[in-house]
This record gives C-alpha cells, structure tokens and sequence, in this order.
C-alpha cells in the first residue's frame, strides 16, 4: 500500500527536529499565512490516521516491528508529529495486537513505543482492523463487519511465563485472551471510521449490528440541513461529519514541501475553515478535519497547520471527545457505493474462506487455522486503493492462490495399479497431509463396476502433520477383470476433501484357491521324489 511519505528529511532542511516527545518547532508567527475573522466562533477537531502498510498477513512480526518503531522509523514517526498536539489519533489496532502478542519477545523499542502511546495526553480513537475496508465486506453480503477471530495461534506461552513489569502491558497478566490484546482506552466507546466516501444506507444496519454507535462520514456522503454542524445522528448512529472541503486542505497542506506553497495551502486550509464555520447557524460551528488515510504525517507541516488556524481569533481547537459531545442534526445517508467490480473481487475473497473453513473441519484445531486466514483476509481488505488497479489484484490473487492451496494441503497420494488376487484383501490408500497440525479424513471406495465389493463405506485414518499415512479398505473380489475405483476424503462432517482420484485394480476372483493347490502339489510332488530317491539309495548296497 503506497502511503504518501514526507520524510524528517524535509523538516531537516527547513531548520526543523523532530524531539523524541512528539514535539517539534513550529513556524515563526511571521510565517504564518494571514487569517481571517469568521462571523461566528469554530470549534476544529482533527483526526488523523496511525497505519502501516499492507501486506503483512494481518500481523507484524518482531523484525517488522523492530523497523517501524526505531528512531525514524514509520510508527516513530507518525507518533511523533502527533503527540502531545491538538490532534486524534485514529489508530490500526493491529499495531497493538502484533507487540502484545510477543509478549516479553517484543523488540524493546515496540515496547517502549507502546508505553509512550498510553502516555500521551491525545483522543485515541480505533480504525478497523489492519484498516480493513469494512463497507467492502457490508456491500458484499457481510450482515456484519469481519473482526479478527483468535490470536491464540500466534502465541508461546513462553512468552508470558512472567507477569510484566513495564507499564504498558501490566493489563496482561498470563496467557492472554484475544479481548486483552485488542484492548485499549479509547475515547469513545463502538468508534468507527469507515473508509471516506464509501457507505450506503444499508451499512448502518451492519455497523450497528457490529456494536458501532459513532461513525465518522464525509460531508459528500450525507444529506443535512442548511446550516448544520458536525455532529449528526442518523437513524439513532451518532455520526460525525468530516468537513470533505478542509479536509482536502488540510491533507494539501501537509503534503506541500516549497515555502510557497506551504504558505498557499496553509491560507486556503484556514479560509475553508472559516467558511464551513461561517455556513453554519448555531453560535458557536464545529468543523471535523479527517486527515486522508493514505497520508503519512509530518510533524513539520502538521505544526505549521496547526499555527495558521490558531492564529484566527475564530478558531478554537478541540478535542475529538468535545466536538461529539454537541448537540446533533438529523441527517441522512448520501449513498456512495463501492465499486461493482471490487464487490465482486472480495465475493470471491468471500467465498473462499467460507470453502476454507469447511475444509478446516479435518483439523485437529480448525479455529486456529481459521483465525490466521482471517487476518489475511482483513490485510487484503486494508489494501489502500490506488491509481493502479494491480496492486489491489495482486493481493486479492496472493489470497484466493494461498486459499486454493490450503484446500490441496490434504489429498490421496497417487499410487499404481493394483493386483488382487485374494477373493478377500485390504486396498491400501495413503493420504499426505501438507498442514501444519494433525487430520483426520474418513476414506470412501467406490468401485465403478460390479467386479468388487467394499467392506467399509468410511475409513476413518488420522495423519500426523507434514506426513502421510496408510489407511486399509477391506475389498471382496466378485468377478475377474479391470475395474476403476474412485478414492475421496470427506471429513467427519462430511465435507468433500480434496479431488477425487481414480485407481485401477486388476481383480482374479478365484485364483487364490488354485494358486495354493498348484503350489501344494509342487510341494507334494517334490517331497515325493526325494522320498523315492532315498529309498532307491538304500537298495543299492543290498543289490550288490
């Protein structure tokens, strides 16, 4: 996911460092872009958006973790130009699951940067996790928005033998559940910030049925009366409104790097906050800035916004908490659906777990299989949409390849024709199970013609992980001849494993009889001979 990077390389060259508290100089007041007086007081929240990029199966590991959390790296940095200022933090909670879940294995600067986060004086409040588009999921059929299911399979309990010391993890005491590693104190309780410009209707029944009360909207995604503010309810959901016109100002503010259009963009980000205050009736506006979600902040050019709209003796800034505690407006959805060709991409990312999890019904524990494939399935729904449709098709593609593949992990090993000769004899089938924990599959014979009979309908046999396993299918030969059997796996729900596969079997009904009577014969035979010849070899002495 390509996120939109101004580097501390930018804020070195115009004078500024960033400190290790989050803070960082701001511009001089002659910089400042000249404001404005407003007609009437306006209150601005700003959110902004703690993410990483996707791809990461929906978890970091330690060494990813170690990277972004260094002194400049990705995490650093976002935490940086952020704490300690009038700014929320909307945050991936799958940042904090991927450091809670190492347990006393987290790299000490992921440990540290957690600690720091609980510390800070900002409104954090939650994005879906690993910042999954969750109306991608409530468009597609979804009565409900996916959530990560257990992280159990992603745990040592070597980790957690001690309880920890540091401050930010002591809420963990053991073996953790899933609820602990997600948890946070956040602001406002059943938060949602969907992405912008992307719910319908129909999503608010999803949302609600997911326990969401607050969500954050675009002002091109709803309908309100002439003159209302921020703070909305639709159909009993709190939503609070983004203005979508400062909004795209404050993200062109941040994105400038030339002095000149730092001080363009600064000025225009201030008049549309002023305006969107002066087209509202109540005494006192509010006006919600949604930072973009691709947008990597900079302390620097965070900073020099901030300046340019406390400079107008208009602008009050406050907080995410305080801005949703007004009084609110009906308002209605503006439908913005998503796109019919990415709702049928993830239908088919859809309907591949669900082939997944019934598969998973022949694992010793399906619901750790299922949880890790959940989380890859909202690191796909993280992908950030871009200019370029590839990048969204190669992670859709990475997930439907990946999920084909766990459906082929346990499968009838192909064998050679066989030779039954015996009118009755065990059919050997040997199954290899590609998985990473044990299986039990029940094997089905069945003979296209009447040449065979089979004892047992299901053969119940259990392979241990990365291995195979013989399992023996009592037959009965009825006639001579070639007949095809086909061999398929079920589990014990009966869910098909697998593909069917066809071996041959060469049957002699009857030969086994005959075969042992001729070889007894022979036997006879040959003991009879020498018998006669030691007799004959007796005589002789006497004939002489």
């Amino acid at each position: 996911m390509p996120i939109r990077v101004f580097s501390a390389a930018i804020a070195l060259g115009l004078g500024l460092t960033l400190a290790a508290s989050g803070a960082s100089a701001a511009p001089a007041v002659s910089d400042v872009a000249a404001v404005t007086t407003a007609s009437a007081e306006t209150n601005v929240a700003v959110m902004a958006p703690m993410t990483v990029p996707a791809g990461n199966g929906g978890i970091l590991d330690a060494e990813t973790l170690a990277e972004y959390t260094e002194p400049l790296g990705l995490l650093t940095r976002q935490l940086d130009a952020v704490a300690g200022k009038p700014v929320a933090i909307a945050i991936d909670p799958m940042i904090l699951a991927s450091i809670r879940v190492l347990g006393t294995s987290a790299p000490e600067s992921a440990r540290s940067w957690l600690e720091r986060l609980s510390l800070i004086s900002n409104d954090v409040v939650p994005l879906p996790y690993a910042h999954a588009d969750v109306t991608l999921a409530t468009q597609s059929g979804l009565e409900s928005t996916p959530d990560p299911i257990s992280f159990d399979f992603a745990l040592d309990e070597a980790n957690f033998a001690e309880a920890e010391a540091d401050a930010a993890v002591t809420t963990i005491t053991g073996y953790p559940t899933t609820e602990q590693l997600l948890d946070w104190d956040y602001a406002i309780d059943g938060f949602l910030r969907p992405r912008t410009d992307t719910v319908i209707a129909s999503d608010l029944t999803a949302f609600t049925e997911s326990g969401f009360s607050t969500i954050v909207l675009s002002s091109t995604n709803v309908s309100r009366k002439t003159g209302a503010g921020a703070v909305t309810t639709i159909d009993g959901v709190t939503a609070l409104i983004s203005d979508a016109t400062a909004s795209a100002a404050m993200d062109n503010a941040l994105g400038s790097t030339l002095d000149r259009d730092v001080t363009a963009a600064d000025t225009a980000l201030s008049e549309a906050v002023l305006d969107a205050g002066a087209a509202q009736t109540a005494g006192t506006a509010s006006v919600l800035i949604a930072i973009d979600h691709s947008l990597e902040v900079s302390s620097a050019r965070l900073d020099a916004a901030l300046a340019t709209l406390t400079a107008s003796p208009s602008i009050t800034m406050i907080s995410l908490t305080e801005l949703a505690s007004g009084t609110p407006t009906a308002a209605t959805i503006a439908d913005m659906p998503q796109s019919e060709s990415r709702i049928g991409d993830v239908t088919r990312l859809f309907n591949a777990a669900r082939a997944e999890r019934s598969f998973f019904s022949v694992a010793e524990d399906p619901d750790s299989l299922a949880a890790e494939r959940r989380l890859a399935l909202l690191d796909v729904l993280g992908t950030m949409p871009t200019e370029d449709p590839s990048d969204w098709l190669t992670q859709v593609n990475r997930f439907l390849v990946d999920s084909r593949d766990l459906r082929n992990a346990v499968t009838v090993v192909e064998a050679s024709n066989f030779l039954l000769v015996a009118d009755n004899g065990y059919l050997p089938v040997s199954v290899s199970n590609d998985l990473n924990q044990a299986v039990t599959v029940y094997i089905t014979v069945d003979p296209r013609t009447g040449l065979l009979a089979v004892g047992d309908e299901l053969v119940e046999l259990r392979i241990e992980a990365n291995s195979q396993a013989k399992g023996e299918i009592p037959v009965q030969s009825l006639s001579n001849g070639v007949v095809d059997v086909e061999i398929s796996l079920t589990s014990s729900n009966g869910t098909t494993i697998g593909s069917t596969t066809v071996s041959e079997i060469n049957v002699q009904a009857g030969w086994e009889t005959p075969i042992v009577l001729s070889f007894a014969a022979i036997v006879v035979v040959i003991f009879a001979v020498g018998l006669v010849r030691s007799i004959v070899r007796r005589r002789k002495p006497e004939d002489d």
